[in-house]
């Protein structure tokens, strides 16, 4: 069967039809733009792998009908049961816990979805058909993520005023500390890393774990970075950490900014504040510690030193963090808090 000469306009749609189809309606708009050219039905055929009987059928079809003939027409088979009105119930029973549909569970899955639809549209999907509908309704299985509660400090705006009118009475010359705790332990942080396809890194555990406290203070004018380490995080380890601070600025007004944690706020506390005028200790406002720049120090010291990595010793993993504040410049720790 020979081929008509497509016209102009229809030359345009075939190259159109090309480049934004897809899969075999692309194809055959090739297929009748080459034997447009006088290619061989049987190299055409070859091209596409494909018989040349099947070019001489689509070629024929276009003949006929032209660059619409070449789409597929639809084909009988059994209704679709996954309807508008399926899919429409199905996205608004997800957004709701499933209880409210009278089931014992805590989230949706493909097999409750099954019977729920039994339930509520009398319509039996399969398993596999309702995943399909999850996709297309944009969903997919995977892990939630756990959040801090979304609790608001009622005093939150008079702490906070509270700590800028403080820092400005204090003066040029008194020192502004924002102070944290962490812990660090032997037993490794695990953390993404590069690692050959098909050998997943192993990374060993200590037969006993053991851990330190650190007690860090920033500088937030001149970013001098002060910790000390301690065996527990209790309230006389708080105070002694404040202690230290006055042996590293002996003269100064030190205006120290902590959370709300409990030996911050406890009575031995109080009772050393009294006595130590020269240290004035105030609190950020509760459910903020994103407000504190030290935050930020602990967690890069830990992804560095700490990551994936077994030390032999409690005081080589010591030594590490030593390493990492003697590296760490009043530059950087300013770069850090502020990040």
């Amino acid at each position: 069967m020979l081929l008509r000469q497509p016209t102009d306009e229809e030359t345009k749609e075939l190259k159109r039809m090309t480049r934004q189809e897809i899969g075999r309606v692309s194809q055959r708009a090739q297929m009748i733009l080459l034997a447009a050219q006088g290619r061989m039905y049987t190299e055409i055929a070859r091209i596409f792998e494909t018989t040349t009987v099947t070019v001489v059928t689509w070629i024929g079809r276009f003949n006929q009908g032209g660059p619409a003939s070449l789409f597929d027409e639809p084909r009988p088979g059994r209704p679709r049961k996954a309807t508008e009105r399926v899919i429409e119930t199905a996205a608004e029973m997800i957004c709701h816990d499933p209880q409210r549909e009278g089931y014992l569970a805590t989230f949706w899955t493909a097999a409750m979805m099954v019977l729920a639809l039994v339930g509520k549209l009398g319509v039996q999907l399969s398993q596999s058909t309702v995943r399909a509908m999850f996709k297309q309704l944009h969903l997919s299985w995977g892990r939630p993520r756990l959040a801090m509660p979304s609790k608001i400090d009622p005093d939150k705006a008079r702490k906070q005023w509270l700590i800028a009118q403080t820092v400005i009475e204090a003066g040029s010359e008194a020192v502004i500390l924002y102070a944290d705790e962490c812990r660090v332990q032997l037993l490794p942080l695990i953390r993404a890393m590069w690692h050959w396809v098909g050998q997943q890194i192993r990374v060993p555990t200590p037969g006993t774990n053991d851990w330190r406290a650190l007690f860090g203070a920033l500088n937030i004018r001149t970013g001098q970075w002060t910790y000390l380490e301690r065996r527990q995080l209790k309230k006389e380890d708080f105070v002694a950490f404040l202690d230290h601070l006055l042996t590293v600025y002996p003269t100064e007004v030190i205006i120290l900014i902590v959370d709300n944690y409990s030996s911050h706020t406890a009575g031995v506390v109080a009772e050393w504040l009294q006595t130590h005028s020269r240290l004035h200790l105030l609190y950020l406002p509760k459910y903020c510690s994103h407000l504190n720049p030290v935050e930020q120090i602990w967690l890069r010291m830990k992804n560095k030193i700490a990551a994936d990595r077994l030390y032999g010793s409690m005081q080589l993993l010591l030594d590490a963090v030593t390493r990492f504040f003697k590296e760490m410049s009043p530059d950087q720790a300013l770069v850090w808090a502020a990040a």
